[in-house]
């Protein structure tokens, strides 16, 4: 396992690694939730896509109100990220300044965003880490938009610092590599893994992510989504300071329990919260918010512990 030193002075908060930070759905994330389970369970940080927040419910709002964490009534940390949910297709010569092309969720409206937009979107966020204008290119693009990728995103990064930098490069290490050095002639000590949320082979996704970790300068924080238990554990393993995910949430959705080795199983089978496993299928056809609420409840409070073991296992 990787051993990465931390300069705690990059962050107020007491950290404890590795540390989960759960991905939510903004629009979806009643405040109710997002407020008092999700602290009850454990979460202490929780990160947020950006994009999408800044169409409904919009700049204006989120910067009337205080930010994503007053939008949910959450008083821990928040991790603002761009949120563009696809690739940088296509570099042209005017991707600098004319900044990222996406398109918003269920084939909504096609949008750009240039730096000093997204600068806004910052200021509306009001979040407690932020990552710069980023998008990282398809995995398997080919090589030369890969390398054209990695300096457009520093460009991006150097007009929209937030004290974070992104990595890109895909699976590439001369690309990677370059990628870092830009970020450290800008004095960028924190580093977000880029592209490691796309749906890739479990052996390619760790052997880039392992790539990438060597590759690192020593001391600041790292932070990567790892969407699934392989790729949890792969970050651990890596020494991945902060590791974003979803997997209690998804799993809630699909009516499966999350158990304490990250394994789930059919919520019938696993029986949370003690409830007789004859339950759970009138609970999900009668009260589905209250079955969903239950097992979300579940399911992140063993996956907080999980991360909780790990630490515990560092230590000794």
């Amino acid at each position: 396992m990787t051993r990465r030193k931390i300069n705690m002075t990059m962050t107020s908060y007491p950290l404890t690694v590795p540390m989960p930070v759960l991905k939510l759905p903004l629009l979806t994330t009643d405040p109710l939730t997002a407020g008092e389970l999700f602290s009850h369970c454990g979460v202490r940080i929780v990160a947020l896509p950006i994009a999408p927040a800044m169409d409904a419910p919009g700049a204006a709002t989120l910067g009337e109100v205080g930010g994503l964490g007053a939008w949910l009534k959450w008083e821990g940390l928040t991790v603002a990220l761009p949120g563009f949910g696809q690739p940088l297709t296509k570099v042209k010569k005017n991707s600098e300044r004319v900044g990222v092309h996406y398109q918003l969720p269920h084939g909504g409206t096609k949008k750009t965003v240039n730096g000093a937009e997204y600068e806004e979107w910052l200021k509306a966020a009001h979040a407690s880490v932020a990552l710069p204008l980023s998008q990282a290119p398809d995995h398997y693009a080919p090589v030369d938009d890969i390398v054209r990728s990695v300096a457009v995103n520093a460009a991006w990064g150097a007009q929209t610092p937030t004290g974070w930098g992104v990595v890109q490069g895909a699976g590439l290490k001369a690309a990677r590599q370059e990628s870092i050095a830009y970020l450290v002639e800008q004095n960028i000590t924190n580093f977000y893994l880029g592209g490691f949320e796309q749906p890739l082979e479990d052996e390619e996704w760790q052997r880039s992510l392992e790539m990438t970790t060597d590759l690192l300068p020593p001391n600041g924080l790292v932070m990567v989504e790892a969407a699934t238990p392989f790729r949890i554990q792969a970050a651990i393993e890596a020494g991945v300071h902060l590791i974003i995910s979803d997997l209690p949430l998804t799993l809630a959705r699909h009516h499966r329990y999350l158990q304490e080795d990250l394994s789930d199983v059919p919520v019938e089978e696993g029986a949370p919260h003690g409830l007789p496993k004859q339950a759970w299928p009138y609970l999900t056809e009668r009260h589905v918010g209250l079955a969903t609420r239950l097992l979300t409840e579940a399911n992140v409070k063993n996956w907080t512990a999980y991360f909780a073991k790990k630490h515990r296992e560092m230590l000794n």
